[in-house]
């Protein structure tokens, strides 16, 4: 449908994505994942600290808690900002976690079901917006869920 650049679906279990989409010249996994890199990350004293970032366990710890690690949430070495967290969310038949997070005319919407975290990301300059990505995200979520995930 075009309301996503990309996404990603990880297992619950540890946050590690292992399926991309675009799939096409595995264009997706440039989008949504890189490996443990070093950011300097501003502290409360707003002085800077070096740390090394997991992108799977920020995933992880925002999917089982809605708030970001010390160092944040870090997907595809993009910093995003939790905004929205509901941990009752109802779609269809369904119970989910939905999170949705930003950063300047970008964002990722996040749903997780009983097994499986799903990913969709989204870019203004792409003429995407919030809401269409996370319909799409919603509407995979449903789907994964009726499967059994």
């Amino acid at each position: 449908e075009g309301y996503c650049y990309a996404a990603g679906l990880a297992q619950l279990e540890d946050g590690a994505f292992y399926a991309a989409a675009p799939v096409a010249d595995e264009a997706g996994w440039g989008f949504i994942h890189k490996e443990d890199h070093e950011e300097s990350i501003l502290q409360d004293d707003m002085s800077e600290k070096k740390m090394t970032v997991n992108e799977a366990t920020c995933l992880k710890k925002v999917a089982d808690t809605g708030k970001a690690p010390a160092e944040g949430l870090w997907l595809g070495g993009v910093k995003y900002t939790v905004t929205q967290y509901d941990a009752k969310f109802e779609s269809g038949d369904h119970t989910f976690v939905k999170i949705f997070a930003n950063r300047p005319k970008k964002g990722v919407s996040i749903m997780v079901t009983n097994t499986q975290i799903i990913c969709g990301f989204y870019d203004e300059e792409k003429g995407q917006t919030a809401g269409n990505c996370t319909k799409a995200t919603i509407a995979f979520a449903e789907y994964l869920a009726g499967t059994g995930y």
